[in-house]
């Protein structure tokens, strides 16, 4: 199977997008764009909604790309619907997200190496939004896995750690 050249890896906080897509990034050799990068400027201000989709179109009219992230409203119009080959759906249980957030949060703020401006908040609103915003929104994820499926594209949802081994041997 030839591997694909625009992969969007896509699922709730502390779902492993980070992980996988920087592990698929080095192993097919595609740059790796991250959603925070496109949400917060350098200097942690929220972007407008049209710089975002600016950002997310010049590259998603790249050929080769990884784009880890999930705002799934905005992937018709940012050009991640229509220009990928795969979509990757980490749907991954809630409180496995929240336990793995939680413990991201608690690594991150003892680690030197990580820089003020890369660390992630975690408060009340992320946990609400581990464990009750986004599982509410399943409806809406779905609806948008349907259209990809509908046009042609390939969709792989991951529910564990098996299922993300053996997807991960298709590209050793």
């Amino acid at each position: 199977m030839e591997p694909p050249q625009r992969i969007w890896i896509c699922g709730g906080s502390g779902s492993g997008k980070t992980t996988l897509a920087n592990w698929l990034g080095a192993s097919l050799g595609l740059p790796v764009y991250h959603r925070d990068a496109i949400t917060w400027d350098e200097n942690d201000g929220l972007r407008s909604e049209e710089e975002q989709i600016a950002l997310l179109r010049a590259i998603t009219r790249q050929e080769r790309w990884i784009f880890e992230g999930a705002r799934f409203t905005s992937a018709e119009t940012d050009g991640r619907l229509a220009r990928c080959d795969l979509i990757v759906h980490l749907d991954v249980n809630r409180w496995v997200r929240l336990c793995r957030a939680l413990r991201r949060a608690r690594l991150q703020k003892n680690r030197a190496d990580i820089l003020p401006k890369d660390r992630q908040p975690y408060g009340w609103e992320h946990i609400r939004s581990c464990v009750i915003s986004y599982p509410k929104k399943r409806p809406q994820r779905e609806s948008v896995l349907e259209r990809a499926r509908a046009s042609g594209i390939r969709v792989v949802t991951l529910k564990r750690k098996s299922d993300v081994k053996r997807f991960t041997a298709l590209y050793l």
